[in-house]
């Protein structure tokens, strides 16, 4: 197993093709902390001239989650549902570690997550990592294994 960590897209275009050429059985990526958006497509495939249901997942495993700590910087969480979105349409296995100390949503307050979709499902995270699922929205409780 080989993997390299990735924290937004400048990182993630410097590891990922040098993470690509070294032989492994499986290859994986950590997203963490993600500290902003990161297009993981291009490297989901391979490029040969392929039907797609015939290609081979040049990624085989992706971790994902925002920073804990006293200093944590924020996490949009709609950069981790872009991760678990694009693993998802790409038929790659997600793990979603923790949302982080610092997670942010559209129309929250920092620290708190809409765990439905009216005013009433505002939720503060009483754990300082983030790393509970039964306080995540629903869609961010991904957590898949390589096979």
């Amino acid at each position: 197993w080989l993997g390299v960590s990735v924290e937004d897209q400048k990182t993630a275009d410097e590891r990922i093709p040098i993470l690509l050429q070294v032989p492994a059985a499986v290859r994986f990526l950590s997203v963490e902390p993600l500290l902003g958006p990161v297009d993981i497509h291009p490297w989901l495939y391979e490029r040969e001239l392929v039907p797609r249901e015939e290609k081979r997942p040049k990624l085989d495993w992706i971790i994902v989650g925002g920073e804990s700590g006293p200093k944590s910087r924020p996490c949009d969480l709609a950069w981790i549902r872009s991760i678990v979105q694009q693993c998802k349409a790409a038929s790659v296995p997600c793990f979603v570690k923790q949302l982080g100390a610092n997670p942010h949503e559209d129309g929250c307050e920092p620290g708190h997550v809409w765990i439905g979709k009216n005013p009433a499902s505002l939720h503060r995270l009483s754990d300082k990592k983030g790393g509970n699922p039964e306080e995540w929205p629903a869609d961010l409780r991904v957590r898949e294994w390589p096979r």
